[in-house]
């Protein structure tokens, strides 16, 4: 007669199961059977969101930002330098921008919301009045680059 091999369970010790942060280990862990955090950290960055309703200006406003980001996806893959001179790439996909220095790409996704935030500012003269927006460095020099504002402002 052969014995039946038996699942050895630890028990939580009675000092994790005091505290309330403790007791927690694990919960949830099913959430990520399917995609590592990693991969969802940067799936989550490069999702296209559109931009939510209050944020939508008048007619007149919607056009100047379709006509930047025109410009924005025609200058696509030139070189760009930031206010301190360091030079950088991007390129458009979807509804948003992805930045390149020294070939490597900057790994959060910037959302054309965001680009049209930083128009309804524009002019700019100062990296700190975008400073609240994402990529705010790069977004100021593409934004005030002959190349992309024209007689834009």
């Amino acid at each position: 007669m052969s014995k039946s091999p038996t699942k050895s369970v630890v028990e939580p010790t009675p000092q994790v199961m005091d505290d309330p942060v403790l007791s927690m280990l694990g919960v949830g862990k099913h959430l990520w059977k399917h995609e590592a955090g990693d991969r969802f950290v940067e799936r989550l960055r490069s999702e296209d969101l559109p931009a939510p309703p209050s944020e939508r200006g008048s007619s007149a406003a919607e056009n100047t930002s379709d006509a930047v980001w025109q410009r924005i996806e025609s200058h696509q893959g030139e070189q760009f330098k930031t206010a301190t001179r360091l030079p950088f790439t991007y390129s458009v996909e979807g509804n948003g921008i992805w930045f390149f220095r020294e070939g490597q790409r900057i790994n959060r996704k910037l959302s054309r919301a965001q680009v049209n935030k930083a128009i309804a500012r524009c002019p700019l003269t100062s990296t700190t009045e975008i400073k609240d927006l994402m990529d705010y460095a790069y977004l100021f020099a593409l934004l005030m680059d002959a190349r992309i504002r024209r007689e834009a402002w």
